[in-house]
């Protein structure tokens, strides 16, 4: 049977109380580059001209318990190390057979995670 979707996901949709706040805190502590507000209500955040996710305005909004996505990095100590310096609080890093990873929290206490496949 050929496929519905493509290998690949095309959007990640997060959802944050305060969208200026949330923003700049994505952009500062990951790096993320602002790339545009949509109508007040979302915004568009980028790496080197890519795409990366995009940020929803919820105020109703639960921090979400568990990351439901993972950021890629080709230096998960590295990654780490920044993030701490960044005041960020991050989770121990955790060694698997094919990947390492960590998990911290953003500024509205949603779970998320960095990971390095080897």
């Amino acid at each position: 049977m050929k496929p519905l979707i493509k290998n690949g996901l095309i959007g990640v949709m997060h959802y944050v109380r305060d969208l200026d706040h949330a923003s700049a805190w994505y952009c500062e502590k990951l790096g993320l580059e602002l790339r545009g507000y949509g109508q007040n209500d979302f915004v568009e955040l980028g790496l080197d001209g890519r795409y990366v996710m995009h940020l929803f305005k919820d105020e109703a909004a639960q921090p979400a318990e568990r990351a439901t996505f993972a950021f890629d990095t080709p230096d998960i100590e590295a990654a780490r190390g920044m993030l701490a310096d960044r005041g960020v609080d991050v989770g121990p890093l955790e060694r698997h057979g094919d990947h390492a990873s960590f998990a911290f929290r953003d500024c509205d206490g949603n779970a998320l995670m960095i990971c390095e496949y080897y």
